[in-house]
């Protein structure tokens, strides 16, 4: 296993370098009206084994305490914790990680939601990994899924598992995953990575290098996931389980909207970061000289928004969401987007084609069969 590189000039020509870091770790919070929240979070980092590192608050334009609350733990930090207002509320956490991305001083980033907690080893450890590797990311692929309601219950956190959605692949120790870029991709559609941005520790001068922003649509954290998979040179997967991710049913993920309004934001989500991800494959060469693998980086972006409507559907009536749909795809710039589920369609009804085929191949063979076992049948008789 390759642990250590040589350091390589990372500068890009024609893009000023970032700011030198001043600290190992960047911990950037996105906030929105958590006040019930965000003490716990910030307790959490109080509580690290490792301090090298500063925190940055972004609020989100909150209407209850969270700024004040916030505001209250700054002496704790000695001058490490950093507050920022939106001057409007974004409607999500992509425009405030952005900002705290700029406002940034780390060597590495990472972006934790202000409900949440983390393990009080998490940044050495992640750090430590970091650094042994020289790695761009480094990834873990579980954590601590806690029920709001069960958050304060000491019997269940005993009993907490780690929890993942990834689909095997796992790690049991700090592993550099190769650098093919269409195994990646491969992976990437077989599910073998987390999307969530605050499993991931990464490097910041990566990230503004390449000019990394989040989107401000719902799922951007698989977006930047794919931007960091498709390209970080030293992507670093983990076994650590740092994050207890409380599941808040007020949560801008688990909030229950109109389905024609959550239909809306996704089919927004998809439009948009579709062409982000059209707009970042294109710009790299091995995705323009291997048409076949960006197909798929594609195909595994629109198979995961879709999956997020499969419940929608159900739930609008057949004409509100025809005008819906025709509303959303039919104001002439989505040519990309809608050339590619043609195409998709188009693969489908070939695959299709080739299934009907074969069986009917299938069919022909067994009735044949059929009759010379009937033909030998009568001979016996005979």
């Amino acid at each position: 296993m390759i642990r250590h590189r040589q350091k390589k000039s990372r500068k890009l020509d024609g893009y000023k370098s970032p700011p030198p870091s001043t600290c190992a770790v960047s911990v950037v919070i996105a906030m929105y009206n958590t006040e019930k929240f965000i003490g716990e979070c910030l307790d959490s980092l109080l509580n690290q084994t490792f301090t090298n590192f500063e925190v940055i608050v972004i609020d989100d334009c909150s209407t209850d305490n969270s700024a004040a609350i916030v505001e209250s733990y700054a002496p704790k930090f000695n001058g490490r914790l950093k507050l920022t207002r939106l001057q409007t509320n974004s409607g999500n956490n992509g425009i405030p990680n952005n900002m705290g991305l700029a406002l940034s001083r780390g060597e590495y980033v990472i972006f934790l939601d202000s409900d949440d907690t983390i393990t009080p080893t998490a940044l050495e450890e992640l750090y430590s990994i970091a650094k042994d590797f020289d790695a761009d990311v480094v990834a873990c692929e579980k954590y601590f899924d806690v029920p709001e309601k069960s958050w304060y219950d000491a019997e269940f956190r005993r009993q907490l598992k780690p929890f993942s959605y990834q689909r095997g692949g796992f790690v049991t120790e700090p592993t550099l995953i190769g650098e093919d870029i269409a195994e990646r991709v491969k992976a990437c559609a077989q599910k073998r990575f987390l999307w969530n941005i605050w499993s991931k520790l990464i490097r910041r001068d990566f990230m503004i290098q390449n000019k990394m922003s989040i989107t401000n649509e719902m799922a951007n954290d698989m977006l930047l996931t794919c931007f960091l998979v498709y390209s970080a040179p030293r992507y670093v997967r983990a076994p650590q389980v740092i994050n207890f991710y409380r599941v808040v049913e007020s949560s801008l993920t688990h909030q229950k909207r109109d389905p024609l309004k959550k239909l809306h934001k996704y089919l927004n989500a998809l439009k948009v970061g579709f062409a982000h991800l059209d707009k970042f494959l294109s710009g790299r060469e091995f995705f323009r000289q291997h048409p076949d693998v960006k197909y798929l980086a594609l195909d595994t972006y629109v198979r995961e928004m879709l999956g997020y409507l499969q419940d929608i559907y159900a739930k609008i009536p057949a004409p509100a969401l025809d005008e819906l749909l025709r509303k959303e795809f039919g104001d002439g710039d989505n040519t990309a987007l809608t050339t590619f589920i043609f195409s998709a369609m188009n693969v489908q009804r070939l695959q299709f084609m080739q299934a009907q085929y074969q069986f009917n191949q299938f069919a022909a063979q067994s009735n044949r069969r059929i009759a010379e076992l009937e033909g030998e049948l009568k001979r016996l008789k005979t």
